[in-house]
């Protein structure tokens, strides 16, 4: 956080990857973190709530603003209703995120991002889509913006947490992976090698935060470990982000507020999957250590800046240290079980076993939590399995919330498709339902029927197909974009303007290297993010 080593220079926020610490709980109390938190947490969030009721809202993560907001509606804070002089803070965020719109074009991309989350918090679909179109046509090789050298501190907290809400593949993730690499710091065996920074004149600053969120973006980008060079390029900041840490435990880069470093470590090593305990000092402290033990001051306040902003911090490291705890100590609301195997639990998001750091992993709790996707009793989603046929129309049943299933319904699910006796009982009324909405088609048979096929996993054309025919229902004949993709030939002719309509509305896009892999079957994790962005189209 190297503010203070030249004028104008603006601190980065902390950020996850894909929402790894987007476990929710239910709302509390104004002012009050659920009892699975930390005793530091609440006094973290104590300082944040007198804070506003002094300052007001102060739109910037060294205030009480928009990501203070997000933030505390992760700890399950009802921050919302704070009131100040007869306004309540989701009122004051939502005329500042508004405010900032107005003025799109002067609004840095880090603001625009965490205005982003923030919406995406509150529930507002169309803020957040709007906010995040804007950052969307601003991207270039550049990031964002390119107004200088100073640019990164905007531009790698805007890719953070556009990772952090799950929606890096709503942007130009080659883009983002190139801009990245480029940045880091490997011209020379010095103590600044693998680190993130600026060049002030002739002198290059590393700079933590910007490195801490670098690593976790990259890990994002490349979660199954397929890309050599985004994996040295992550080895190496890790490697000078270790190198900073302090006797006390604490991790400081020149002149920047140790409270923020420290978090920043014990979020990224979270974030990786790594114990951030296990990173020990040369006197036997860890970042953990350091946190609990020292971060808080004796008047409330926390790091040497005494201000939100730490306060904020440290309070994303409590979440990131307790958010399994957090889920463990919650008891599991009554739910219903279907044939699948997978447990619904209304209103709450698990803690699955197979998530940590995974990229979708912010879209997967969002829609446990509306209830749109489940998981196994054995605690795991199964991320990279097959979606089927069954658990698509299940899940976007749920999803629309169309009326319920009639008997009618099902006489004609019967007559439609000639293998519907094979349909198991848990997903027999959501293709019913989905069959008379439109939403899904059977597979023609020589003799002239129609089957089903639901075991059959799903193809990304198939889902855009879909997803195409939901969309026009809402908004009638949508234009389709024009397919870029390196592999636009090989969508199928029956799917390319469903996959045009899906692509123009942000709802389906490609892969890194610019393909968009019609054929290929849809994981449980490809599915629950198009679902998402379906979701906040509609």
């Amino acid at each position: 956080m190297k503010t203070y080593h030249f004028a104008g220079r603006l601190t980065v926020l902390v950020a996850t990857v894909c929402l790894f610490l987007g476990l929710l709980v239910p709302l509390g109390v104004p002012g009050r973190v659920e009892a699975a938190v930390s005793p530091l947490a609440d006094k973290a969030v104590q300082f944040l709530h007198h804070d506003y009721l002094k300052n007001g809202l102060i739109n910037s993560e060294v205030g009480v603003g928009s990501y203070a907001f997000y933030v505390l509606s992760q700890a399950g804070v009802d921050a919302g209703a704070w009131v100040r002089q007869g306004v309540s803070f989701r009122e004051a965020v939502l005329k500042a995120v508004r405010d900032d719109l107005d003025k799109a074009g002067e609004v840095r991309a880090k603001q625009l991002a965490q205005d982003l989350v923030a919406m995406q918090a509150l529930g507002e679909k169309d803020l957040a889509g709007r906010l995040l179109q804007v950052l969307k046509n601003r991207q270039t090789d550049k990031g964002f913006e390119d107004i200088g050298p100073l640019s990164i501190y905007s531009n790698m907290p805007a890719f953070d947490l556009l990772s952090r809400a799950g929606l890096m593949d709503q942007i130009n993730t080659g883009l983002a992976r190139n801009y990245i690499l480029e940045k880091q710091y490997v011209k020379a065996q010095n103590a600044l090698y693998g680190s993130w920074g600026s060049l002030d004149g002739n002198a290059y600053y590393a700079d933590f935060m910007a490195t801490a969120q670098a690593v976790r973006v990259l890990h994002c980008l490349d979660p199954e470990k397929k890309d050599p060079q985004v994996q040295e390029a992550i080895k190496n900041g890790l490697a000078w982000m270790q190198k900073q840490q302090k006797p006390d435990g604490s991790f400081v880069a020149g002149m920047d507020d140790p409270v923020i470093d420290t978090a920043e470590v014990i979020v990224t090593l979270k974030t990786l999957g790594m114990d951030p305990a296990a990173w020990k000092s040369s006197a036997g402290k860890s970042a953990v250590d350091y946190l609990m033990n020292k971060s808080l001051n004796a008047d409330g306040s926390f790091g040497t800046s005494g201000n939100a902003m730490d306060a904020t911090w440290v309070l994303w490291a409590c979440l990131a240290l307790e958010g399994k705890a957090k889920n463990q100590a919650t008891q599991p609301q009554s739910g219903s079980q279907d044939e699948s195997g997978r447990q619904a639990q209304p209103g709450m998001v698990a803690s699955f076993t197979d998530l940590k750091g995974h990229w979708a992993e912010g879209a997967i709790n969002r829609l446990v939590q509306m209830q749109v996707a489940s998981g196994y009793p054995d605690g795991t989603f199964k991320p990279e399995e097959q979606v089927t046929r069954y658990e698509i129309a299940s899940m976007m049943v749920r999803l629309l919330k169309p009326a319920a299933v009639s008997r009618q319904n099902l006489l004609m699910l019967d007559r439609k498709f000639k293998d519907s006796r094979y349909i198991p009982r848990w997903a027999r009324e959501a293709v019913a339902v989905a069959l008379r909405e439109g939403i899904i088609s059977g597979y023609p048979q020589p003799d002239g029927t129609l089957i089903f096929k639901g075991e059959e996993p799903v193809s990304r054309a198939e889902l855009a197909a879909i997803m195409a025919r939901i969309i026009e229902k809402k908004y009638g004949k949508v234009a389709s974009e024009e397919l870029d993709f390196a592999d636009a030939e090989q969508i199928p002719a029956w799917a390319k303007e469903a996959v045009g309509v899906a692509y123009a509305k942000g709802v389906a896009g490609g892969y890194p290297d610019r393909t968009f892999r019609a054929e290929k079957k849809v994981t449980r994790a490809e599915a629950a993010a198009m679902l998402l962005r379906l979701a906040d189209v509609l």
